[in-house]
Order: C-alpha cells, then structure tokens, then sequence
C-alpha cells in the first residue's frame, strides 16, 4: 500500500512524518534528508517500518535506557517521558518491553524499594498517594503494603521525638500540636497517640 506522506513540524526538532491513515514517525531533518522524504511524496508500508526500525526504535531504546541511568522511573513515568520526547506508539511500546525484558523497569520492586527507603519518613497513606501518582497498579500497591504489614511505633518514634523539641516543654499543647501535625501527615490517630504517650511516659 502506497502512503502519500506530509512532513509537519513539532515543539522540537523532530518532524513528523505523517502517512494519513496510518501512524506515522518522528525523525530529525537530516533523517529525512538521508531517507529522501519530501513533501507529498508517496511511500509504501515497508518502506515506513524500514525507517521506524532504523531510525525510531533504536532511538526510543537509547532515550529508555539514557533516561533510566539517572534515577529508576515506573513504566508509567518512563513512558511519560518518552512521549514528550516524540517518539511513535509503537515504539515506545517496544522500547518499553525491551527495558523490561531486561529488568531496568519492574513497578514491583521500585514500590518495594520506595517503601523501604520511605516507611520511616512518611505514613503509609502519603507513601500510597506518591506511588499512585507514579503510576503503581492498585494490584502492586495491594501486594507490597500486606508485604509491609501495619506501620509500627519504631516507624514514627525518631519523627514524633525531633517534632516535639520544638516545645519547651511537653504539655497538652505540645501533645495536641504534634498529634494534629502527624494526623494530617496521614499517621493513624491511634498510633500517634501511642507514640505521644509513650515519650511523655519516658520524659516523666
């Protein structure tokens, strides 16, 4: 099948080479110099693959692996970022199974990581509310919180404990301020007032 293609440009310095019925690529001008593209010119299905495979996919692949070698992403955020740097669907999607296939993409084990290096710093409804927001499936976020089990005292103590010397003394107020503080943190109010309890144990 012959595709009549138009060349459009976008925010950067890809342009799209767009077929019409079909989804198109993105490639830079001296691409489309290498590959004699013009304007209106006609080309076929093979020849359009022939250039995504050359050009489009080795590209997405780098960009995946460039982006992943600053800092681990979710599929979700990968994917984000794919998307705003002009690549095809297509693509993506096969840059995508490629880093995972080799294991620099797995949600699971980055909300098993997040928790870990979170657990102690925030409550666990912050910790879900950030890993949604990344994109971790609801199915993942079931599997590592029953992994976690219940947040714990030893989780929230060091925080409760540096939250209060900003008191001079530990009074109701003290009391009431640091519970209002950690129940708005998203900490559950009964184990708040457990932490708070037991240091005001120890302080007297």
């Amino acid at each position: 099948m012959l595709y009549r293609i138009t060349l459009e440009k976008t925010s950067g310095k890809k342009i799209y080479v767009n077929p019409g019925t079909r989804q198109g690529i993105y490639l830079y001008p001296s691409e489309i110099t290498r590959c004699r593209l013009e304007e209106g010119a006609s080309v076929t299905e093979e020849d359009l693959e022939q250039m995504r495979l050359r050009y489009a996919l080795p590209r997405a692949k780098r960009r995946a692996i460039g982006i992943l070698a600053k800092r681990d992403q979710t599929e979700h955020e990968l994917r984000q970022k794919l998307e705003k740097s002009f690549t095809d669907p297509l693509s993506l999607d096969q840059a995508m199974d490629y880093v995972k296939g080799c294991g620099y993409v797995d949600d699971l084990q980055y909300a098993r990581d997040y928790m870990e290096t979170k657990r102690k710093r925030k409550s666990f409804r912050m910790i879900r509310m950030e890993l949604l927001k990344k994109g971790i499936p609801e199915d993942l976020l079931a599997l590592v919180f029953e992994e976690a089990g219940g947040q714990e005292e030893k989780d929230l103590l060091p925080l409760v404990g540096k939250y209060l010397r900003r008191f001079p003394e530990f009074d109701d107020t003290a009391r009431m301020k640091t519970e209002a503080h950690f129940y708005r943190k998203g900490y559950r109010a009964d184990l708040v007032r457990s932490v708070v309890r037991r240091l005001q144990e120890e302080g007297d």
